[in-house]
């Protein structure tokens, strides 16, 4: 494995989470339960040298909705600083991708692999609610994040994930 997956390695066994590496296609891959989805994920470099973390999301838009998740999809990616869902219109598979460029002796903190996978997570799970009432509810993007918007004002402080 490359310096930046032993980083996460090191990062995963320190905190006791499962992982399974995948040695001809460096990468790592590590399951994601939060409060509204289970899901999989992968870490890798990419040809640029940066580290890639990507979240499956195990929701794929029907076709005749793909337009309007797209939609949704870009209201949620303005608002955020790192990180951006994306949907393949083939098929309607959806991914959240974080990137981050890295100095060259390519070794992740554990401080900043804590900060990216938290943060990752988090916004997955914060938005997957208004992707879903878009995807298979007919709900308008709009309208969608308005009430997400609504409901996290009401929410209670509550455990937002765990990995595993």
């Amino acid at each position: 494995m490359n310096k930046m997956l032993t980083s996460l390695i090191e990062f995963l066994e320190a905190k006791s989470l499962s992982y399974d590496p995948d040695e001809e296609a460096q990468a790592v891959r590590l399951g994601v339960e939060a409060a509204n989805l289970r899901w999989r994920c992968f870490a890798c470099k990419d040809d640029s040298g940066r580290f890639v973390f990507v979240s499956l999301i195990p929701i794929k838009a029907p076709e005749a909705r793909r337009v309007a998740c797209a939609e949704v999809l870009c209201r949620i990616n303005a608002r955020l600083g790192l990180g951006h869902f994306d949907m393949d219109f083939n098929d309607g598979e959806l991914v959240f991708r974080t990137v981050v460029p890295l100095a060259k002796r390519g070794r992740l903190s554990a401080d900043l692999l804590e900060h990216l996978l938290q943060g990752h997570t988090v916004v997955v799970d914060r938005f997957i609610p208004a992707i879903t009432s878009v995807v298979f509810s007919g709900q308008s993007p709009r309208k969608a994040l308005a009430l997400l918007e609504e409901s996290t004002e009401d929410a209670p402080a509550r455990e937002q994930f765990s990995l595993n």
